[in-house]
């Protein structure tokens, strides 16, 4: 784990105070978190299978110890304007919202020279709306969700968010890319209960195989009204700012291999998996956009 300037004055880097956060010298990739678990890649390297620090070569039947050691945190917020929200696939919601990608980094080098956990949210308004939690008075007096249940768990009215995180459909995806742990290119994407019928059906998240939970998402908490009911709906065009904070308490991942879900997607043959297991984390970094954290030219 790693805690830079952000993680240590995160009072100073509020997301009503860019000024004040440039002069904390909260800069592009600091933050603080941790993502670890088990990890099993074939052929990894020109020895053989990934094998950790003490030298245990992990299966998949018996992954192996994994650190991804974060030390550098960025967001790529994308205007939904000009894309899609996942394609064709995800129906739950109007098309064209704001997406954030975000990226936990072992070192600030190019995503191709270093491990990557990306925590892609696809749909900036929906996890906005779960994390507010807002309830909406009905005309009859009684209360409901102002969120999709299939995506979003809450506990408590004012504790954190959790979003499920799926690679069919859904509101967050997630992927680690081992790019600098394995010499060639293998991708684990966060997996779910496939729906065989392509229905997602809610669920208790206790069943969730992947999941993530957002104690602060920009401007969307309003903890503040410990009453749901008087919180403000979101705004659809709802996206994080520069300067706010991305706070995610905890996560959980089953981690598979993405061509195997791909199979699945398209009701192809099951393939044997290359690359699988599971991560564990949190982090805490404010939304800061330079050089070094695009993405994209």
């Amino acid at each position: 784990m790693r805690i830079t300037g952000c993680g240590r004055r995160a009072a100073l880097c509020s997301g009503l105070a860019w000024l004040a956060l440039a002069t904390a010298g909260c800069g592009v990739g600091d933050g603080a978190g941790a993502a670890s678990g088990k990890l099993f890649v074939l052929d990894c390297s020109s020895s053989g299978d990934y094998c950790d620090s003490t030298g245990y070569c992990g299966t998949p039947s018996a992954p192996a110890d994994y650190d991804l050691q974060p030390g550098f945190f960025a967001g790529e917020p994308i205007d939904g304007a000009t894309r899609e929200v996942n394609g064709s696939q995800w129906t739950g919601s109007q098309p064209g919202m704001n997406r954030l990608i975000i990226r936990l980094q072992r070192s600030g080098k190019q995503i191709e020279n270093t491990d990557t956990l990306f925590i892609d949210v696809v749909n900036a308004f929906e996890v906005a709306r779960c994390v507010r939690g807002r309830e909406a008075v009905q005309a009859d007096g009684s209360t409901q969700h102002d969120y999709d249940d299939r995506y979003c768990s809450r506990a408590s009215a004012t504790g954190p968010a959790r979003v499920r995180i799926s690679y069919y459909g859904g509101i967050v995806h997630g992927t680690l890319s081992p790019r600098l742990t394995c010499i060639r290119p293998v991708d684990a994407s966060a997996d779910d209960l496939f729906p065989v019928d392509g229905v997602v059906q809610v669920e208790s998240s206790d069943n969730w195989r992947s999941w993530i939970e957002f104690a602060d998402f920009g401007s969307a908490a309003q903890n503040d009204k410990a009453d749901p009911t008087t919180r403000d709906p979101v705004s659809p065009t709802f996206q994080v700012e520069l300067g706010q904070r991305l706070h995610a308490s905890a996560f959980s991942l089953t981690l598979l291999d993405e061509k195997v879900e791909v199979a699945q997607v398209e009701l192809k043959p099951p393939l044997a998996p290359d690359i699988g297991g599971s991560l564990t984390g949190w982090f805490d970094f404010h939304l800061t956009r330079g050089q070094g954290a695009q993405m994209f030219p």
